[in-house]
């Protein structure tokens, strides 16, 4: 032990830490919370295990290529954050931090995750956006406290069927992937409130009915030809993009969603609108530019709290007179 705080200190010491850190060895040991961010620290030594009782530990914005297996022996850390750094693997010790309930990976270059990873299962909040992971285990599925999920921008073209116990999930992001399907367990998210989708290549989905509680959608730049699905059972949405799809309509249904301000269908395929989009009364922001619309219906003269209009780049259409907008793209 003494061996170890010794050349902790010799780290310290060596990457100019001496003002946020005490090189004494009571103090290091009962250090609860170190922020290492923005230090351009290149690694971490294996000596990192003295601090017994560390709970936070951030080292987002440095150059870490690697966390040394040491960092299973925090056994009281409840939250790590690493993003920005150049990590390419994690250490099969990482699952050891059973109480680890943060972990931020965010913008690195993982492109798998080692089986024990999914021994963390008092994780409730995840993100490893901007990585390089082609593949997910079906242990994933042990991760069943997850509140808030980020897996954006990685290397996923499928995911395992693992969301049936993930009961509080109320954030999902699996936008800038390669996914074609989605599972059918994505159904038994209840709690859901926010689902990303962006840019993949999904041409169809599974049914989105059970998500009652969802805000916010997002099925932007996916190979969407029409919405399966019955849109008017997602009572609480606010929030839709259906932006760069292949829809040549929009189902009636979409007209039911009492809570909507934002809808987004730019760049698709479509000739009309529903005849009672003026039943979105809640709505602020309209985008249907790049479309093949020559005219608008009557009713969108209901839509009184409407304040940006985006309908350029279609067959001609005009301004609507009738309405007190903030901005609309076309004069």
């Amino acid at each position: 032990m003494k061996a170890d705080i010794d050349n902790f200190v010799k780290w310290i010491r060596a990457n100019g830490l001496t003002p946020i850190m005490s090189v004494f060895e009571d103090d290091l040991e009962l250090l609860t919370h170190l922020d290492l961010s923005k230090r351009n620290l290149k690694d971490l030594p294996e000596s990192i295990g003295v601090l017994k009782n560390l709970s936070v530990l951030k080292l987002s914005n440095n150059r870490i290529r690697r966390l040394p297996k040491a960092i299973g022996e925090l056994k009281k850390l409840r939250n790590l954050q690493c993003e920005n750094n150049l990590i390419e693997e994690l250490p099969s010790t990482i699952g050891n931090l059973s109480n680890l309930m943060i972990l931020n990976l965010n913008v690195n270059r993982i492109k798998k995750l080692p089986k024990e990873f999914y021994n963390l299962t008092s994780l409730t909040r995840l993100t490893l956006a901007a990585n390089r992971i082609e593949y997910l285990d079906e242990d994933f599925s042990k991760l069943s406290k997850l509140l808030y999920l980020s897996l954006e921008t990685n290397e996923l073209d499928e995911l395992p069927d693992v969301f049936a116990q993930m009961k509080q999930l109320y954030y999902l992001d699996l936008s800038f992937n390669h996914l074609t399907e989605l599972p059918s367990s994505l159904s038994s998210i209840k709690e859901l409130e926010t689902l990303i989708l962006e840019g993949n290549s999904l041409r169809k989905l599974p049914s989105l009915e059970s998500h009652d509680m969802l805000i916010k959608l997002d099925l932007s730049d996916n190979l969407l030809k029409s919405l399966d699905f019955d849109l008017s059972k997602l009572e609480d949405l606010k929030i839709l993009f259906l932006d760069n799809n292949l829809l040549i309509e929009l189902p009636s249904k979409i007209c039911d969603l009492k809570n909507l301000t934002d809808l987004s269908v730019s760049s698709n395929h479509l000739e009309y609108l529903p005849e009672l989009i003026g039943k979105l009364d809640k709505l602020q922001e309209l985008d249907v530019e790049d479309n093949q619309l020559d005219s608008l219906p009557d009713s969108i003269d209901n839509l009184k709290n409407l304040r940006n209009l985006f309908i350029a780049n279609n067959n001609g259409l005009k301004r609507p007179t009738s309405l007190c907008l903030e901005f609309c793209d076309i004069r």
